[in-house]
């Protein structure tokens, strides 16, 4: 079997080739390469020796390796290019705060709703969505503010129901994505003070730090 062919040290161009990196996802080898202006670039095997990438696109624009955008740090310049319309841009090669490795173009890296990858994004996006509904730490802040009953509750009072094994009242108080247990009571008004107890112990406070965080952050 033929040697792989090690580039490291050769010019091509204004570029020098620095170190061999993983392969791309349709297997081409890939090289770190310095530019004679500083920067760096992502460069395949298959562009070095034909002499389509010669340098590190100083000329067209400057070099963002190293800087952070988002959760995305630039690695340097890809061979990899998008559309945007009738044309192509150039991209740069991103390491996420995951570790995952993506090629960005400028205009997405500038986007710091999309300045990562695409499996950060979809949390993001979910996140965003939870946040909106009135979700924080797992609990929507809205039905802590509602505690009318919701269809299936049968005894009136939010938390509160009829336990037939027993024959006694039982309260309780979901919080945090955590049900808890206040106890059962022979008589519904002990139930529903325990469940209105809970309520103040857990609920309150959540919704007065609640508060004064949207205060400071202007919602």
């Amino acid at each position: 079997m033929k040697a792989l062919e090690n580039l490291v040290g050769r010019r091509y161009g204004k570029l020098t080739v620095v170190e061999l990196l993983e392969s791309d996802a349709q297997g081409q080898r890939q090289w770190r390469c310095r530019c004679d202006c500083g920067g760096t670039r992502i460069v395949t095997t298959g562009n070095l020796n034909a002499g389509r990438t010669t340098n590190c696109g100083c000329k067209k624009s400057p070099d963002l390796t190293g800087q952070v955008f988002g959760r995305l740090t630039v690695l340097g310049r890809s061979d990899k290019r998008v559309s945007r319309g009738q044309r192509t841009v150039p991209t740069w090669r991103c390491r996420c705060e995951c570790g995952a490795i993506v090629n960005k173009a400028t205009d997405i890296l500038t986007n710091d709703d999309v300045s990562m990858c695409s499996d950060c994004a979809k949390n993001y996006s979910a996140a965003i969505a939870r946040q909106f509904a009135g979700f924080v730490g797992g609990t929507q802040v809205t039905k802590l503010r509602d505690m009318s009953p919701n269809a299936a509750n049968t005894s009136g009072v939010r938390g509160v129901y009829y336990e037939k094994k027993t024959k006694t009242w039982r309260a309780r108080l979901k919080f945090k994505g955590k049900i808890m247990s206040f106890g059962s009571y022979s008589r519904f008004e002990d139930a529903v003070s325990a469940r209105k107890a809970a309520e103040e112990e857990y609920f309150g406070e959540f919704l007065e730090e609640y508060e004064t965080r949207k205060k400071g952050e202007g919602v």
